[in-house]
């Protein structure tokens, strides 16, 4: 399982998931003791939420974030066809009420996807090794665009150019004179780009 790279590429893990000493995991235990979800509650600079990490009816995790007011889990499901990839993705808001999608990895256009689909396709390229660095460098490069604090529940569901968007993040890399930023990007372009 991946938590998108906290803390990589040399920059800190306080915009993506700062947490503080109150941080708790909780879990549910039925009478069987067979775990049923595990979360992890903390706080960030816009408030509180609850990171849902892992679960016995979704699948294998393979991505998770959080933002200010959402968390997004992305599963590969029990029944996984590697010829037929869909992952399940689901997105809570900040009351906790919670959206499922299930998203074929193998339809989403980089060039003009939301940003759940990003982040199933993502986290599907970096968990089957076919990108390893994919998730890291799609959220490096969305941070650029948005802010990592700054993205909203609603900005999930908005349609985005991320092969520009990386385009972006990678030329402010390399205008700061951040070379080794700006290679950190460059498997990932060129996985997009080719």
């Amino acid at each position: 399982m991946s938590i998108g790279g906290i803390g990589t590429f040399g920059y800190p893990a306080a915009g993506f998931y700062q947490t503080r000493r109150e941080t708790k995991s909780a879990a549910r235990a039925d009478s069987a003791g067979q775990i049923h979800e595990t979360l992890q509650r903390s706080e960030m600079s816009g408030g509180a939420f609850e990171l849902h990490i892992s679960n016995d009816e979704d699948g294998e995790v393979v991505g998770a974030m959080c933002g200010r007011d959402h968390s997004i889990t992305v599963y590969k499901p029990k029944d996984f066809d590697p010829a037929n990839p869909v992952y399940k993705a689901k997105v809570w808001d900040k009351d906790g009420n919670v959206t499922e999608r299930m998203v074929d990895v193998s339809e989403v256009d980089p060039r003009d996807s939301d940003y759940i689909d990003m982040f199933a396709y993502t986290s599907y390229l970096s968990a089957s090794g076919d990108c390893p660095s994919a998730e890291t460098s799609f959220w490096q490069s969305s941070a650029n665009q948005h802010g990592s604090t700054d993205r909203s529940y609603e900005d999930l569901f908005c349609r985005t150019d991320w092969v520009g968007a990386l385009a972006d993040a990678m030329q402010t890399q390399y205008q700061a004179g951040n070379i080794e930023g700006y290679l950190e990007y460059k498997p990932f372009w060129d996985f997009l780009t080719h």
